[in-house]
């Protein structure tokens, strides 16, 4: 089975960020996420009205993820968007960092506000010629503390314990520090792969965030990390504009991913650790429906 994975923080939609402020790029970012061809998408920052307009302007996506605050609505999220039309969900849970993960809204090991996980088991479906038994995997979608490093590598513990069922498992997220840190170097030395570990914790073409100046040089803290059963066929940091408006401050990441054995595994790590920023798809897959300019806007 292959898919394409994407982690992609779309900047809090209640922030007021002048002319970059959601109501402005809304359209901009469900673009961006119809242009990667993706198969899931691991969102932070999410609020519930955002998951719902990226929903309408992506047919065939469903969603799960919950809001931080009190488990439901409230608050940010780190929702999980998949095509539906080739994956089914088995289930899916919020965890909480903190030493109670499963009361809404807890925080521990000094962080603030409350951070999430969003656990996902997925299992595919419905793509001709159907496979001869469902391909199961799992995925995890994450944001962790940005002031507190024992909030982080306490956050990787808890993780690896949440993941650690002998599915294939792909985790994405804004981990708010570079794979220098503690934390990022825990989750690595625990068996998960980083495909665009060659980029290092940044620098020029490396950068996954701005301060909506469209930077590309910054720090590098937005990973798709794959257990051993992935191969990764090519990986990026997806750093364009639609239409001349930034879509988030955060630039999308992604993987193209198939399941195979550790050996095949390792031996396509060396051709895939490459960053993007021109226009063209990064598979020949059929380009979805997207936001046109001139369209009317959604309410």
């Amino acid at each position: 089975m292959r898919l394409r994975a994407v982690s992609f923080n779309i900047r809090n939609g209640k922030a007021w960020d002048g002319l970059d402020s959601w109501p402005l790029r809304r359209r901009a970012t469900a673009e961006a996420v119809a242009r990667l061809l993706p198969d899931i998408v691991g969102l932070q920052e999410a609020h519930r009205f955002q998951e719902r307009y990226l929903l309408r302007r992506l047919p065939g996506f469903a969603a799960c993820g919950a809001g931080r605050d009190d488990g439901r609505r409230r608050g940010e999220r780190c929702a999980i968007l998949y095509d539906t039309r080739r994956l089914a969900v088995e289930r899916w849970t919020t965890r909480w960092f903190s030493d109670t993960p499963d009361i809404a809204g807890s925080v521990s090991w000094g962080a603030r506000p409350p951070r999430v996980a969003t656990l996902a088991w997925f299992r595919e479906h419905g793509v001709p010629p159907a496979p001869p038994a469902p391909t199961r995997f799992a995925v995890a979608d994450v944001h962790w503390d940005g002031a507190s490093a024992d909030a982080r590598l306490r956050s990787a513990e808890a993780l690896l314990t949440w993941i650690d069922d002998g599915r294939p498992w792909i985790v994405l997220g804004d981990l708010n520090t570079t794979c220098e840190d503690a934390s990022v170097r825990r989750l690595l030395a625990a068996g998960l792969r980083d495909p665009l570990a060659t980029l290092g914790a940044g620098g020029p073409g490396a950068g996954t965030h701005h301060r909506w100046d469209g930077r590309t040089d910054w720090t590098r803290i937005d990973f798709v990390l794959v257990t051993k059963e992935w191969r990764v066929h090519e990986a990026a940091i997806v750093q364009e504009s639609v239409h001349g408006r930034l879509p988030s401050d955060h630039w999308p990441v992604l993987a193209d991913l198939e399941l195979g054995n550790e050996g095949q595994a390792e031996e396509e790590d060396a051709i895939c650790r490459t960053t993007r920023d021109d226009r063209a798809p990064l598979s020949s897959r059929e380009d979805p429906t997207h936001v046109t300019p001139g369209e009317k806007e959604d309410p």
